[in-house]
């Protein structure tokens, strides 16, 4: 199933784990437990981590899906190409 929900993601149909859980006939809970296994296995990588004060988010490539600017902690995963992925 984990294989499904990265393809799901990698073919970019969706951003949204509320309608990846419905595609996958998921629940909400599962497909983001399955999200956080992806992004600790690295397949998946977590933008947060590259937001700083020192860089401003117009330089970054995703600033239109963030939501730094509100205050919130975003969460934006992006696939792992397979020569950066972690072990």
């Amino acid at each position: 199933m984990l294989e499904k929900l990265l393809n799901e993601i990698k073919i970019g149909n969706t951003s949204s784990p509320a309608v990846l859980a419905e595609r996958l006939n998921l629940s909400l809970n599962m497909v983001n437990a399955m999200l956080e296994t992806l992004e600790e296995q690295g397949y998946l990588k977590n933008m947060a981590t590259e937001c700083s004060p020192e860089k401003p988010c117009t330089s970054c490539p995703i600033s239109n899906f963030c939501s730094t600017k509100s205050g919130a902690s975003p969460r934006i995963l992006v696939v792992n190409s397979p020569t950066s992925k972690s072990n």
